[in-house]
């Protein structure tokens, strides 16, 4: 079961990659609207989450008590200015700490990924649940790059 997880979690990046192939800055920084995300904004949200869930992981691994932590996600994108980076280099990172997280996860003997901790709602979650919950909210946000991609085809046409 873990290596199919694992598996899932590391493609996330070159999923995403195909998401943007072909697009320029201008298309990757589109914003629908001021308070929606462009598609850069997307990907460092995603490099956040990725920072977060790897935290996670280790807390649980290290038998934390603590709840794990939560973030806010509009602010951390708004704070960092995330519109501006460069989403190849946040993708590089991405890439990277699902590599060094893969590594990890390669790792773990059978029963470290029934770990469990407690996330901000209260909930017990395993490492299993974290990491499979990091390769579905993923999924979402390509989602919500088609759609970015589908509003730009729009207002391109208007």
């Amino acid at each position: 079961m873990s290596e199919a997880v694992i598996k899932d979690y590391l493609n996330s990046h070159a999923r995403l990659e195909q998401a943007i192939e072909g697009l320029d800055d201008a298309r990757l920084t589109w914003k629908a609207a001021a308070s929606s995300w462009s598609i850069t904004e997307v990907l460092g949200h995603l490099a956040d989450h990725s920072i977060v869930v790897s935290f996670r992981i280790r807390a649980v691994l290290a038998g934390s008590t603590e709840r794990l932590p939560a973030f806010s996600q509009d602010e951390w994108v708004e704070s960092q200015r995330s519109n501006e980076a460069s989403a190849a280099e946040i993708l590089a990172f991405f890439h990277s700490q699902l590599r060094y997280n893969g590594q990890l996860l390669h790792r773990l003997a059978p029963h470290e990924w029934e770990k469990n901790g407690i996330n901000a709602q209260g909930d017990s979650v395993r490492i299993t649940d974290i990491v499979r919950g990091f390769a579905a909210h993923v999924d979402r946000h390509l989602g919500q790059i088609d759609r970015i991609k589908a509003a730009q085809a729009e207002a391109s046409r208007s």
